[in-house]
């Protein structure tokens, strides 16, 4: 499907690779008809080589802009697996994120931590949780601010985040890059439409191994998927069966715009939520698959191949 877009138009795309075999690498051959290949992409392997992105840029540097910033980096920081923060931290961790952003352009990932690191010396808090795992993110230059959100996000990546990578580094990666783009998106004006009404794309993002962020709440994928659309925005997520989505609210299910799910012995009930009634997976032939538009009242039996 990605592959069948990009021969269509020139359209930028951001994928995450928790496998490490998007980019079509196999030893020392490259799958010429990779996806990387066929995007053109650029493949990055925090934390050896950094992002070349300015993720923690705010559009709005008045104290609104600076807080709501503050506040969208703490949701992402507490998505971090053992990282649920009290109201002590939540209170220490915007105040750091505030101060960080306030006096530093560009602002990094250890601007926050050294600021945290300040708010608890002067608010005479014993170091907790919340520090060990400011500096366990911080163990490593996983972002480096060289190119502008607008400028990132015109191009083709492809971030590789295999096992062999820290938990809490793949996690603070993807929170922060997909809050980026959220903040980037939504910054624009509506994609122009076709005489169809078809809106005219500007960037896909896909996430492979979606089970590794599903269930997360991360609220900027939820803005993603029901908001990304009139922007020009495309969201895949591809992941091994329906019951990876149980943790997902129905909101951010009814607005995903086509559902495919192939064999696969899901549970009935997340076949249903997911693609609706009368489904049932473990039937399907090779090849077979059920597919869901948004807004169709059941699923339909396809043949893909």
């Amino acid at each position: 499907m990605l592959r069948a877009i990009r021969e269509k138009a020139p359209v930028p795309l951001l994928a995450f690779d928790f496998k490490g075999d998007l980019a079509g690498f196999t030893g020392t051959r490259q799958d010429a008809s990779s996806l990387g290949d066929a995007f053109e992409a650029e493949v990055i392997e925090p934390p050896r080589m950094p992002i070349p992105l300015d993720v923690l840029s705010i559009n709005a540097r008045d104290e609104i802009g600076i807080a709501e910033a503050a506040s969208r980096f703490r949701e992402s920081f507490a998505r971090l697996k053992g990282s649920r923060l009290g109201d002590r931290q939540r209170t220490a961790l915007h105040e750091a994120a505030s101060r960080a952003l306030r006096s530093e352009s560009p602002c990094e990932l250890h601007h926050i931590r050294d600021a945290l690191s300040s708010v608890y010396a002067e608010h005479e808090m014993r170091e907790d949780g919340a520090i060990s795992t400011m500096d366990e993110i911080c163990r490593f230059p996983l972002f480096q601010p060289t190119l502008s959100p607008a400028e990132f996000f015109q191009k083709s990546w492809i971030i590789k985040l295999p096992p062999n990578v820290a938990e809490d580094s793949r996690t603070i990666v993807v929170n922060l890059l997909l809050d980026a783009l959220d903040q980037y998106l939504n910054s624009l004006v509506d994609a122009q439409s076709s005489a169809d009404g078809a809106r005219g794309l500007r960037i896909l993002c896909m996430v492979d191994e979606a089970h590794q962020i599903l269930g997360t709440k991360l609220p900027s994928l939820s803005r993603l998927i029901r908001m990304s659309r009139s922007k020009g925005g495309a969201i895949m997520l591809v992941s091994q069966s329906p019951d990876d989505f149980q943790g997902e609210d129905d909101d951010f299910l009814d607005q995903m715009g086509l559902v495919a799910a192939f064999s696969t012995n899901a549970k009935p009930g997340s076949a249903a939520r997911v693609l609706g009634k009368g489904v049932n997976l473990t039937t399907l032939q090779t090849g077979q698959a059920y597919i869901r538009r948004r807004n169709d009242p059941s699923a339909r039996k396809i043949k893909a191949w």
